[in-house]
Protein backbone atom coordinates (compact mmCIF):
# COMPACT_ATOMS: atom_id res chain seq x y z
CA UNK A 1 0.00 0.00 0.00
CA UNK A 2 2.97 2.32 0.39
CA UNK A 3 3.38 2.38 -3.39
CA UNK A 4 -0.28 3.29 -3.84
CA UNK A 5 0.18 6.08 -1.29
CA UNK A 6 3.18 7.44 -3.18
CA UNK A 7 1.26 7.33 -6.45
CA UNK A 8 -1.62 9.30 -4.95
CA UNK A 9 0.68 11.83 -3.30
CA UNK A 10 2.55 12.32 -6.58
CA UNK A 11 -0.75 12.83 -8.37
CA UNK A 12 -1.84 15.42 -5.81
CA UNK A 13 1.46 17.30 -6.08
CA UNK A 14 1.14 17.28 -9.89
CA UNK A 15 -2.33 18.87 -9.72
CA UNK A 16 -1.12 22.39 -10.65
CA UNK A 17 0.57 21.07 -13.79
CA UNK A 18 -2.48 18.98 -14.67
CA UNK A 19 -4.71 22.03 -14.23
CA UNK A 20 -2.57 24.26 -16.44
CA UNK A 21 -1.86 21.60 -19.09
CA UNK A 22 -5.31 20.04 -19.12
CA UNK A 23 -6.05 18.08 -22.27
CA UNK A 24 -6.50 14.56 -23.64
CA UNK A 25 -2.82 13.66 -23.13
CA UNK A 26 -2.78 14.83 -19.50
CA UNK A 27 -6.07 13.05 -18.82
CA UNK A 28 -4.75 9.84 -20.36
CA UNK A 29 -1.64 10.02 -18.18
CA UNK A 30 -3.77 10.54 -15.09
CA UNK A 31 -5.96 7.59 -16.07
CA UNK A 32 -2.93 5.34 -16.47
CA UNK A 33 -1.40 6.41 -13.15
CA UNK A 34 -4.68 5.96 -11.27
CA UNK A 35 -5.24 2.55 -12.88
CA UNK A 36 -1.80 1.44 -11.68
CA UNK A 37 -2.62 2.68 -8.19
CA UNK A 38 -5.92 0.80 -8.10
CA UNK A 39 -4.20 -2.42 -9.22
CA UNK A 40 -1.67 -2.04 -6.39
CA UNK A 41 -4.48 -1.40 -3.91
CA UNK A 42 -6.41 -4.44 -5.10
CA UNK A 43 -3.41 -6.70 -4.62
CA UNK A 44 -2.11 -5.39 -1.31
CA UNK A 45 -5.08 -4.13 0.69
CA UNK A 46 -5.72 -5.99 3.94
CA UNK A 47 -9.07 -7.82 4.28
CA UNK A 48 -10.10 -5.64 7.23
CA UNK A 49 -9.40 -2.45 5.28
CA UNK A 50 -11.26 -3.85 2.27
CA UNK A 51 -14.33 -4.60 4.37
CA UNK A 52 -14.35 -1.11 5.86
CA UNK A 53 -13.84 0.53 2.46
CA UNK A 54 -16.75 -1.38 0.94
CA UNK A 55 -19.01 -0.37 3.80
CA UNK A 56 -18.13 3.28 3.19
CA UNK A 57 -18.37 3.44 -0.61
CA UNK A 58 -21.34 1.12 -1.11
CA UNK A 59 -24.02 3.80 -0.50
CA UNK A 60 -22.17 6.20 -2.81
CA UNK A 61 -21.56 3.68 -5.59
CA UNK A 62 -25.19 3.61 -6.74
CA UNK A 63 -25.44 7.40 -6.85
CA UNK A 64 -22.11 7.66 -8.70
CA UNK A 65 -23.23 5.07 -11.26
CA UNK A 66 -26.33 7.03 -12.30
CA UNK A 67 -24.54 9.82 -14.27
CA UNK A 68 -22.25 7.25 -15.92
CA UNK A 69 -25.22 5.14 -16.98
CA UNK A 70 -27.03 8.21 -18.31
CA UNK A 71 -24.01 9.29 -20.37
CA UNK A 72 -23.78 5.77 -21.75
CA UNK A 73 -27.45 5.92 -22.75
CA UNK A 74 -26.81 9.27 -24.44
CA UNK A 75 -24.32 7.78 -26.91
CA UNK A 76 -26.48 4.78 -27.84
CA UNK A 77 -28.29 4.92 -31.22
CA UNK A 78 -31.76 5.47 -29.77
CA UNK A 79 -33.72 6.93 -32.66
CA UNK A 80 -36.91 7.38 -30.63
CA UNK A 81 -35.13 9.65 -28.12
CA UNK A 82 -32.60 11.18 -30.52
CA UNK A 83 -31.90 14.91 -30.47
CA UNK A 84 -33.84 16.83 -33.18
CA UNK A 85 -30.54 17.83 -34.79
CA UNK A 86 -30.18 14.28 -36.12
CA UNK A 87 -33.57 14.56 -37.85
CA UNK A 88 -32.39 17.76 -39.54
CA UNK A 89 -29.17 16.06 -40.61
CA UNK A 90 -31.16 13.11 -41.96
CA UNK A 91 -33.30 15.44 -44.05
CA UNK A 92 -30.28 17.35 -45.36
CA UNK A 93 -28.35 14.21 -46.30
CA UNK A 94 -31.34 12.36 -47.67
CA UNK A 95 -30.58 9.11 -45.88
CA UNK A 96 -31.43 7.42 -42.62
CA UNK A 97 -29.24 8.25 -39.61
CA UNK A 98 -29.22 6.32 -36.35
CA UNK A 99 -29.22 9.38 -34.12
CA UNK A 100 -28.56 9.58 -30.39
CA UNK A 101 -29.45 11.85 -27.51
CA UNK A 102 -26.01 13.43 -27.76
CA UNK A 103 -25.31 15.80 -30.62
CA UNK A 104 -21.64 14.74 -30.50
CA UNK A 105 -21.09 11.09 -29.63
CA UNK A 106 -17.31 11.54 -29.46
CA UNK A 107 -17.53 14.44 -27.00
CA UNK A 108 -19.95 12.54 -24.77
CA UNK A 109 -17.74 9.45 -24.85
CA UNK A 110 -14.80 11.61 -23.79
CA UNK A 111 -16.90 13.15 -21.00
CA UNK A 112 -17.81 9.65 -19.81
CA UNK A 113 -14.14 8.75 -19.70
CA UNK A 114 -13.33 11.89 -17.71
CA UNK A 115 -16.11 11.10 -15.24
CA UNK A 116 -14.80 7.57 -14.78
CA UNK A 117 -11.32 8.98 -14.14
CA UNK A 118 -12.76 11.16 -11.37
CA UNK A 119 -14.47 8.15 -9.83
CA UNK A 120 -11.22 6.19 -10.02
CA UNK A 121 -9.32 8.98 -8.28
CA UNK A 122 -11.96 9.06 -5.57
CA UNK A 123 -11.78 5.29 -5.12
CA UNK A 124 -7.98 5.34 -4.91
CA UNK A 125 -8.09 8.19 -2.40
CA UNK A 126 -10.64 6.40 -0.23
CA UNK A 127 -8.64 3.17 -0.30
CA UNK A 128 -5.39 4.88 0.65
CA UNK A 129 -7.05 7.00 3.35
CA UNK A 130 -8.51 3.97 5.15
CA UNK A 131 -5.33 3.91 7.24
CA UNK A 132 -4.90 6.94 9.52
CA UNK A 133 -1.21 7.46 8.80
CA UNK A 134 -1.74 7.27 5.05
CA UNK A 135 -4.63 9.69 5.40
CA UNK A 136 -2.26 12.17 7.06
CA UNK A 137 0.06 11.91 4.07
CA UNK A 138 -2.84 12.86 1.82
CA UNK A 139 -3.87 15.73 4.09
CA UNK A 140 -0.40 17.28 4.21
CA UNK A 141 0.13 16.71 0.47
CA UNK A 142 -3.05 18.64 -0.22
CA UNK A 143 -1.84 21.40 2.10
CA UNK A 144 1.47 21.70 0.24
CA UNK A 145 -0.29 21.70 -3.12
CA UNK A 146 -2.55 24.51 -1.88
CA UNK A 147 0.52 26.62 -1.11
CA UNK A 148 1.78 25.94 -4.63
CA UNK A 149 -1.56 27.06 -6.06
CA UNK A 150 -1.22 30.34 -4.18
CA UNK A 151 2.26 30.77 -5.64
CA UNK A 152 0.86 30.26 -9.14
CA UNK A 153 -1.87 32.88 -8.63
CA UNK A 154 0.55 35.35 -7.03
CA UNK A 155 3.09 34.94 -9.81
CA UNK A 156 0.41 35.47 -12.42
CA UNK A 157 -1.02 38.58 -10.74
CA UNK A 158 2.32 40.23 -9.92
CA UNK A 159 4.14 39.59 -13.19
CA UNK A 160 1.21 39.38 -15.60
CA UNK A 161 2.29 36.05 -17.06
CA UNK A 162 0.00 34.50 -19.64
CA UNK A 163 0.02 30.87 -18.58
CA UNK A 164 -3.24 31.24 -16.65
CA UNK A 165 -4.88 33.48 -19.22
CA UNK A 166 -4.24 31.01 -22.01
CA UNK A 167 -6.45 28.32 -20.47
CA UNK A 168 -10.20 28.81 -20.25
CA UNK A 169 -11.24 29.78 -16.72
CA UNK A 170 -7.84 28.51 -15.48
CA UNK A 171 -7.45 31.32 -12.96
CA UNK A 172 -10.90 30.82 -11.47
CA UNK A 173 -10.19 27.10 -11.17
CA UNK A 174 -6.93 27.80 -9.35
CA UNK A 175 -8.77 30.20 -7.02
CA UNK A 176 -11.33 27.47 -6.32
CA UNK A 177 -8.46 25.13 -5.41
CA UNK A 178 -7.04 27.80 -3.11
CA UNK A 179 -10.44 28.09 -1.40
CA UNK A 180 -10.46 24.35 -0.77
CA UNK A 181 -6.83 24.59 0.35
CA UNK A 182 -7.81 27.15 2.99
CA UNK A 183 -10.10 24.62 4.64
CA UNK A 184 -7.61 21.75 4.17
CA UNK A 185 -4.70 23.69 5.68
CA UNK A 186 -6.88 24.58 8.66
CA UNK A 187 -7.73 20.90 9.09
CA UNK A 188 -4.04 19.98 8.86
CA UNK A 189 -3.21 22.57 11.50
CA UNK A 190 -5.91 21.23 13.83
CA UNK A 191 -4.56 17.72 13.32
CA UNK A 192 -1.04 18.88 14.20
CA UNK A 193 -2.29 20.57 17.38
CA UNK A 194 -3.95 17.31 18.38
CA UNK A 195 -0.65 15.53 17.82
CA UNK A 196 1.08 18.04 20.08
CA UNK A 197 -1.53 17.53 22.79
CA UNK A 198 -1.17 13.74 22.69
CA UNK A 199 2.62 13.73 22.41
CA UNK A 200 3.04 12.44 25.96
CA UNK A 201 1.22 9.26 24.95
CA UNK A 202 3.62 8.85 22.00
CA UNK A 203 7.10 9.95 23.14
CA UNK A 204 8.61 8.97 19.81
CA UNK A 205 7.13 11.98 18.06
CA UNK A 206 9.60 14.74 17.37
CA UNK A 207 8.65 18.06 18.95
CA UNK A 208 10.68 20.16 16.46
CA UNK A 209 9.03 18.34 13.55
CA UNK A 210 5.56 18.88 14.98
CA UNK A 211 6.27 22.59 15.55
CA UNK A 212 7.62 22.93 12.02
CA UNK A 213 4.51 21.19 10.65
CA UNK A 214 2.25 23.51 12.63
CA UNK A 215 4.14 26.56 11.35
CA UNK A 216 3.90 25.30 7.77
CA UNK A 217 0.16 24.64 8.08
CA UNK A 218 -0.41 28.04 9.67
CA UNK A 219 1.61 29.76 6.95
CA UNK A 220 -0.29 27.94 4.21
CA UNK A 221 -3.60 28.90 5.79
CA UNK A 222 -2.53 32.54 6.02
CA UNK A 223 -1.40 32.84 2.41
CA UNK A 224 -4.46 30.94 1.12
CA UNK A 225 -6.74 33.24 3.08
CA UNK A 226 -4.89 36.32 1.82
CA UNK A 227 -5.12 35.10 -1.78
CA UNK A 228 -8.85 34.56 -1.37
CA UNK A 229 -9.46 37.99 0.10
CA UNK A 230 -7.44 39.73 -2.61
CA UNK A 231 -8.38 37.70 -5.67
CA UNK A 232 -11.56 35.69 -5.16
CA UNK A 233 -15.15 36.63 -5.83
CA UNK A 234 -17.67 37.04 -3.05
CA UNK A 235 -19.25 33.67 -3.75
CA UNK A 236 -15.95 31.81 -3.43
CA UNK A 237 -15.10 33.65 -0.20
CA UNK A 238 -18.50 32.77 1.27
CA UNK A 239 -18.04 29.12 0.29
CA UNK A 240 -14.60 29.00 1.92
CA UNK A 241 -15.94 30.71 5.04
CA UNK A 242 -18.77 28.21 5.19
CA UNK A 243 -16.25 25.36 5.02
CA UNK A 244 -14.19 26.88 7.82
CA UNK A 245 -17.28 27.29 9.97
CA UNK A 246 -18.22 23.67 9.34
CA UNK A 247 -14.71 22.62 10.37
CA UNK A 248 -14.90 24.79 13.48
CA UNK A 249 -18.27 23.21 14.32
CA UNK A 250 -16.72 19.75 14.22
CA UNK A 251 -13.94 20.88 16.54
CA UNK A 252 -16.45 22.46 18.90
CA UNK A 253 -18.55 19.28 19.00
CA UNK A 254 -15.48 17.19 19.83
CA UNK A 255 -13.92 19.59 22.31
CA UNK A 256 -17.06 20.59 24.19
CA UNK A 257 -18.69 17.18 24.08
CA UNK A 258 -21.94 18.57 22.69
CA UNK A 259 -24.85 16.17 22.82
CA UNK A 260 -27.55 15.55 20.21
CA UNK A 261 -29.28 18.86 20.95
CA UNK A 262 -26.09 20.85 20.51
CA UNK A 263 -25.30 19.10 17.24
CA UNK A 264 -28.88 19.66 16.02
CA UNK A 265 -28.61 23.38 16.87
CA UNK A 266 -25.43 23.70 14.83
CA UNK A 267 -27.03 21.90 11.88
CA UNK A 268 -30.13 24.11 11.99
CA UNK A 269 -27.97 27.23 12.14
CA UNK A 270 -25.89 26.03 9.17
CA UNK A 271 -29.00 25.31 7.10
CA UNK A 272 -30.45 28.68 8.01
CA UNK A 273 -27.32 30.52 6.91
CA UNK A 274 -27.24 28.58 3.64
CA UNK A 275 -30.88 29.41 2.91
CA UNK A 276 -30.27 33.09 3.76
CA UNK A 277 -27.27 33.25 1.40
CA UNK A 278 -29.15 31.53 -1.41
CA UNK A 279 -32.18 33.79 -0.98
CA UNK A 280 -29.91 36.83 -1.19
CA UNK A 281 -28.76 35.96 -4.71
CA UNK A 282 -30.55 38.32 -7.12
CA UNK A 283 -29.93 35.88 -9.96
CA UNK A 284 -32.40 33.42 -8.48
CA UNK A 285 -35.26 35.73 -9.49
CA UNK A 286 -34.04 36.48 -13.00
CA UNK A 287 -32.50 33.28 -14.32
CA UNK A 288 -32.10 29.58 -13.75
CA UNK A 289 -30.98 28.46 -10.31
CA UNK A 290 -28.18 26.54 -12.07
CA UNK A 291 -26.69 29.83 -13.28
CA UNK A 292 -27.55 32.13 -10.40
CA UNK A 293 -24.16 31.63 -8.74
CA UNK A 294 -22.05 31.86 -11.92
CA UNK A 295 -20.37 35.05 -10.75
CA UNK A 296 -16.95 34.17 -12.20
CA UNK A 297 -18.18 33.57 -15.75
CA UNK A 298 -18.55 36.30 -18.38
CA UNK A 299 -22.07 37.69 -18.56
CA UNK A 300 -22.34 36.82 -22.26
CA UNK A 301 -21.49 33.19 -21.52
CA UNK A 302 -24.01 33.01 -18.70
CA UNK A 303 -26.69 34.38 -21.02
CA UNK A 304 -25.69 31.83 -23.64
CA UNK A 305 -26.07 29.04 -21.10
CA UNK A 306 -29.48 30.36 -20.07
CA UNK A 307 -30.71 30.30 -23.68
CA UNK A 308 -29.37 26.77 -24.09
CA UNK A 309 -31.15 25.59 -20.95
CA UNK A 310 -34.40 27.15 -22.13
CA UNK A 311 -34.14 25.49 -25.55
CA UNK A 312 -32.70 22.09 -24.58
CA UNK A 313 -34.96 19.03 -24.90
CA UNK A 314 -35.87 17.10 -21.77
CA UNK A 315 -33.17 14.49 -22.46
CA UNK A 316 -30.37 17.05 -22.84
CA UNK A 317 -27.86 17.54 -25.64
CA UNK A 318 -25.18 15.12 -24.48
CA UNK A 319 -22.49 15.47 -21.85
CA UNK A 320 -19.43 17.38 -23.03
CA UNK A 321 -21.14 19.05 -25.99
CA UNK A 322 -21.53 22.55 -24.57
CA UNK A 323 -18.61 23.95 -26.57
CA UNK A 324 -19.97 22.52 -29.80
CA UNK A 325 -23.38 24.12 -29.59
CA UNK A 326 -22.65 27.31 -27.61
CA UNK A 327 -21.63 29.39 -30.68
CA UNK A 328 -25.14 28.92 -32.09
CA UNK A 329 -26.67 30.63 -29.06
CA UNK A 330 -24.26 33.57 -28.79
CA UNK A 331 -25.24 37.05 -29.83
CA UNK A 332 -23.98 38.27 -33.21
CA UNK A 333 -21.72 40.87 -31.59
CA UNK A 334 -20.32 38.42 -29.02
CA UNK A 335 -16.88 37.41 -30.28
CA UNK A 336 -15.77 35.67 -27.09
CA UNK A 337 -15.07 31.99 -27.08
CA UNK A 338 -17.33 29.67 -25.12
CA UNK A 339 -15.27 26.62 -24.25
CA UNK A 340 -17.12 25.57 -21.11
CA UNK A 341 -20.30 26.18 -19.20
CA UNK A 342 -20.07 28.77 -16.39
CA UNK A 343 -21.05 26.24 -13.73
CA UNK A 344 -20.76 22.49 -13.43
CA UNK A 345 -24.47 22.31 -12.64
CA UNK A 346 -25.29 24.11 -15.88
CA UNK A 347 -23.12 21.67 -17.80
CA UNK A 348 -24.92 18.68 -16.33
CA UNK A 349 -28.37 20.18 -16.81
CA UNK A 350 -27.80 21.24 -20.41
CA UNK A 351 -25.98 18.07 -21.32
CA UNK A 352 -27.29 15.14 -19.39
CA UNK A 353 -30.05 15.90 -16.93
CA UNK A 354 -33.79 16.06 -17.69
CA UNK A 355 -35.25 19.55 -17.38
CA UNK A 356 -38.58 20.31 -15.73
CA UNK A 357 -41.49 20.76 -18.17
Amino acid sequence: MSNARLILVALICAAPAILLLDGPIAQALVAGIVAAGIVIVGRNMHPGETKFLISVIRPLAVAAAVPALWMLIQILPLKAAAHPIWGSAETALGRSIAGSISIDVGATTLALGQYLILLAVGLLSAAVAVDRQRAEWILFSLTGTSALMVLIVTTHDLFGLAFLSAASFARSQVIDCVAIGTVISAAAGIRTVERLETRKASPGRSMPLLLFTLAACSGTFAICLAALILGATGGVIVAAAYGLVALASVVAIRRLGLGPWGIAAIEIAAIGVAVFIAAGQPGLRTKSFLLAFAATAPASLTETSQRMLDDAPSTGIGAGTFAAIAPIYRELDDLSAAPAAPTAAATIAAASEPLPP
